[in-house]
């Protein structure tokens, strides 16, 4: 895609969801700028009224911290209240990061925020009369929106959902048969049919569906086998679910293997859903959509309540953690558009 020019604020309002893959709700978005030039873009939840200030700035300036070029940033917060003309929302969350990116020696440049019915700018003189709401259509109006939409950018993602079960009678039984015992031959055997499926170029056919269903439902081949997603086995599990440590995603295998859980699901009947559908969601966190991520976590719990690994996924994301490989420009997911 050919480089583009941002003229204003609208600009860059209209980029970031083109940037993010999905308009952000309830947030604080960030991007660094470095010689006049957008960098890395960083979304996390919100503050809550009893989150401490410091410690959400701080944690955010440890996050951009990682894009050792930025010498500024940009914040774009979202929320889904009104806001009179001239108030000044999450003022003690902003002043902390305000003061917290000056000592980080990148300082915030400029801020807006965007409501259902207007965006202004947040670190706006009410006195000077800077404090204008501006319509919502400006930002979709934009050059850069229009210029990225032509482009095939598209960030309207629709909520996830699969398809009710249809297989055969029985298929539960078969899947429980299958569950590998967790003995180290049958951990290195569920290992190489789930690498066969990633590396070959046809969809499963039903007998490996289901024996890949039942792979999953084991919680310690499950992990190897996420490992085998974003990792060549020398990462350890924890690391490799947040994301953490030297691990750098062949993203087409990636997605190659989201494709295919995404199949495996259709396959899998309910109660047999959760492991395929909190991966899914991980995948989500990985590319740094914690937002895309929570509602496959959520899927997750519908279809097994309590399911572990979907409820700590959620927390994290609750928390506004953004995994490693996110963080890292040389790592970071690239959307195609």
């Amino acid at each position: 895609m050919k480089e583009l020019r941002v003229s204003g604020p609208a600009d860059i309002l209209g980029f970031i969801p083109h940037a993010l893959g999905f308009a952000p709700a309830r947030s604080f978005v960030f991007i660094t700028v470095s010689r006049g030039r957008l960098g890395a873009t960083l979304r996390i939840d919100a503050p809550a009224p009893a989150t401490a200030p410091r410690d959400y700035a701080q944690r955010v300036a440890t996050y951009l911290a990682a894009d050792e070029n930025a010498t500024g940033v940009l914040l774009a917060v979202y929320t889904d209240a009104e806001t009179d003309t001239n108030g000044r929302p999450f003022h003690a969350h902003v002043e902390a990061i305000i003061g917290e990116l000056e000592l980080a020696g990148m300082p915030l440049r400029d801020a807006w925020i965007i409501t259902p019915a207007h965006w202004r700018n947040l670190l706006c003189d009410a006195d000077c009369g800077e404090c204008e709401p501006q319509q919502l259509a400006t930002i979709t109006d934009s050059h850069v929106n229009a210029a990225m939409v032509f482009e095939g950018s598209n960030y309207q993602t629709p909520a996830p959902e699969f398809a009710p079960f249809t297989g055969a009678p029985g298929t539960e039984e078969r899947i429980l048969a299958a569950v590998p015992s967790g003995t180290t031959q049958s951990v290195a055997a569920a290992r190489a049919l789930w690498c066969r499926a990633l590396e070959g170029s046809e969809s499963p056919d039903e007998a490996t569906a289901l024996n890949l269903v039942a792979n999953f439902q084991h919680v310690f081949v499950r992990d190897m086998m996420a490992c085998d997603i974003v990792s060549d086995g020398t990462a350890s599990p924890g690391d490799v679910i947040l994301g953490t440590g030297d691990i750098a995603p062949d993203w087409n295998r990636v997605a190659k293997a989201e494709k295919i859980m995404r199949e495996l699901v259709d396959a899998a009947p309910v109660g047999y859903r959760a492991p395929l559908q909190t991966l899914i969601g991980w995948i989500h966190f990985y590319r740094g959509t914690a937002s895309a991520a929570t509602q496959y976590y959520e899927l997750a719990l519908e279809d097994t309540p309590r399911y572990r690994l979907a409820k700590l996924l959620s927390e994290v994301a609750r928390r506004g953690a953004v995994a490693g490989v996110a963080q890292n420009p040389a790592t970071a997911y690239r959307r195609k558009r």
